[in-house]
């Protein structure tokens, strides 16, 4: 076991010194269990073909919902095995933590599913999906409001783990953190602060209207800087940890 440890230490750049799993992360665990639960219970089981051929459509937003689950609970593991930190301050920025993931388990499907509408009905030109989208869905003019409300939640969880590991940060001395440990929190911080902006962006957009009757399409494709930013984050990141290991 010993071994084991000393491996994955070697392997991130840590001494991990949260590997003790305590109810704070039990806990944690639990509501991350409890979202993806919430997410299969929205799906009723299909009991005839056409339920089914609706069933199937789901698949993208659940996946896509699923994945941006999947990605927060890794960062929140992250911050917890790499830290241990298990104070009265950080268990009351966990909870705000756990109240966002839970409060926005549903209104991201939902929002998955209506911009993948959205998309295909704007590439195929299909009119008709179209029109059910925005008759029986949503209202057009509720569409900015949808991406307010969704940019400003998932902005605030992650600026969420830039609080919490800004919190380790400050503490680096008691912690006994390394030269190298303290550049790796400092990346995450970053990584965070970018992955927190662009749905800030997007909300801001939405929110002032910015784009007219396209507000809802533009404010979705800002998104898409996630595929260029984020690779740019760990390209710099990573010259970052080279230049201090020189």
């Amino acid at each position: 076991m010993k071994t084991e440890i000393n491996k994955k230490q070697k392997q991130t750049g840590f001494t991990l010194r949260g590997l003790e799993n305590t109810r704070i992360e039990s806990l944690s665990d639990g509501v991350f269990a409890i979202a993806i639960g919430l997410l299969l219970l929205s799906a009723n089981p299909p009991t005839t073909f056409n339920q089914l051929v609706v069933f199937v459509k789901d698949f993208a937003p659940f996946a896509a919902t699923i994945s941006i689950l999947m990605w927060i609970w890794y960062e929140h593991y992250l911050f917890f095995i790499r830290f241990g930190l298990r104070d009265a301050g950080t268990t009351a920025i966990n909870t705000i933590l756990l109240f966002l993931v839970l409060f926005y388990t549903y209104p991201l499907k939902f929002m998955f599913r209506v911009l993948i509408d959205l998309y295909k009905g704007l590439i195929t030109n299909n009119q008709e999906l179209l029109t059910q989208l925005f008759s029986e869905t949503i209202a057009i003019e509720d569409t900015p409001t949808l991406m307010t409300l969704y940019g400003v939640g998932a902005s605030s969880i992650f600026f969420v783990f830039v609080w919490l590991n800004k919190r380790a940060l400050n503490r680096a001395d008691v912690l006994n953190l390394s030269a190298r440990e303290i550049q790796l929190t400092k990346n995450t911080i970053l990584s965070n602060i970018v992955a927190g902006s662009i749905p800030l962006a997007s909300a801001i957009f939405a929110f002032f209207e910015m784009g007219g009757r396209a507000t809802f399409a533009i404010s979705g494709f800002i998104y898409m800087a996630y595929g260029i930013a984020m690779p740019l984050v760990g390209k710099y990141s990573r010259k970052k940890l080279a230049k201090l290991a020189e």
